[in-house]
């Protein structure tokens, strides 16, 4: 075993799945990603203000349980929670 890999590496060996970094500074090599951090700046982020650290965790979470329970073109149609669920029910 590679003491230098994460344990995330490590599992997506031990399912032989292939995982690879992108390149720094190359949003076209992740788009989905992008697209996640766009929606968040445009819907949460640029719509509220937050007074206190405390304030945004909470906000956070709120808006996280919401956005992972719309459903998602990307995902056929499942909130990420369903797609999620499936996931880890074919690899358990």
């Amino acid at each position: 075993m590679n003491p230098r890999l994460h344990e995330f590496d490590l599992l997506c060996q031990r399912l032989n799945i292939i995982h690879y970094l992108i390149d720094p500074s190359k949003p076209a090599q992740n788009g989905r990603v992008e697209r996640s951090h766009r929606t968040d700046q445009e819907m949460f982020y640029d719509r509220q203000k937050f007074k206190t650290k405390l304030e945004l965790e909470r906000a956070i979470r709120k808006w996280n349980k919401y956005y992972n329970n719309l459903e998602h073109c990307a995902l056929d149609g499942l909130n990420p929670n369903e797609a999620l669920t499936r996931v880890q029910y074919v690899y358990a």
